[in-house]
């Protein structure tokens, strides 16, 4: 039976610029003192997500296999969104994702189908240090919460069961950037959390070649994933997702 499943990701976000502050007085003797300004990143991305792990709600588990190729035949719908603002070595990140997950799964030894439906809004939210920057070099540490709620739900001919669980991981991790050539760069990034205080253990982890076309943007190519080991009572949720990442950014 053909597999219904998503994602391709779609990322909107909105730019802007906030100026300096007013100018300090001049003298013959003094030199305009250099403000630091306020920067804004947008972009545009399409995620198409492969997913592996088991999702149960009270006894009733679903193994999911989801591969890229049967979500590049089916797609039922996803929203991906961020936006990062920082003034000088401080910058802040919310970059939320909404997907509608399907899939049709036999189950040999019963002799049937089990229907799977899945809602999910997951948001990552952190503070961001640029500890090093230079021409050709970039490294960040960041710390924030990464936001998970699920809508789901299992059914067989015979049972339906349903759970709506929202919860929040505290997340640690770095980003880095080095230029290649004058166009080209490489980007990465990874992150690490849960430590039991939703989940066992969420990760991401992302890498990636960019080349810039303008002085403030960029086309990027790569590859992410997103891990989460959850259980609360009868509901388990043990996924990772993953897939190509291609997109433009745009910065001040």
């Amino acid at each position: 039976m053909k597999t219904k499943a998503t994602v391709i990701a779609l990322l909107t976000s909105v730019s802007a610029f906030a100026g300096s502050a007013t100018a300090p007085i001049e003298s013959p003797q003094n030199t305009p003192a250099e403000v630091s300004s306020w920067e804004v990143r947008g972009a545009l991305y399409g995620w198409a997500q492969s997913f592996d792990g088991d999702i149960g709600i009270r006894g009733l588990t679903a193994p999911l296999d989801l591969s890229f190729d049967d979500i590049l035949k089916d797609l039922d719908m996803a929203f991906m969104g961020a936006l990062e603002v920082g003034r000088d070595r401080w910058s802040f990140l919310a970059d939320v994702n909404y997907a509608e997950v399907s899939d049709s799964i036999p189950v040999a030894a019963a002799a049937t189908t089990l229907e799977f439906e899945q809602k999910q809004f997951l948001g990552n939210f952190i503070a961001i240090y640029e500890t090093v920057k230079t021409d050709t070099l970039g490294l960040d540490v960041f710390a924030g919460a990464r936001v998970n709620w699920i809508e789901a739900q299992l059914s067989i001919p015979t049972d339906s069961r349903s759970a709506d669980k929202t919860w929040v991981d505290p997340i640690i991790g770095a980003r880095f950037q080095s230029a290649l050539s004058e166009n080209f760069f490489f980007r990465a990034l990874g992150d690490i959390g849960g430590f039991d205080v939703s989940s066992e253990l969420t990760w991401q982890a992302m890498a990636g070649f960019g080349y810039r076309v303008m002085d403030n943007g960029a086309f990027l190519l790569g590859y992410r994933g997103i891990g989460t080991d959850y259980t609360d009572g009868g509901f388990t949720y043990d996924v990772v997702a993953h897939g190509p990442v291609i997109g433009f950014e745009y910065h001040f």
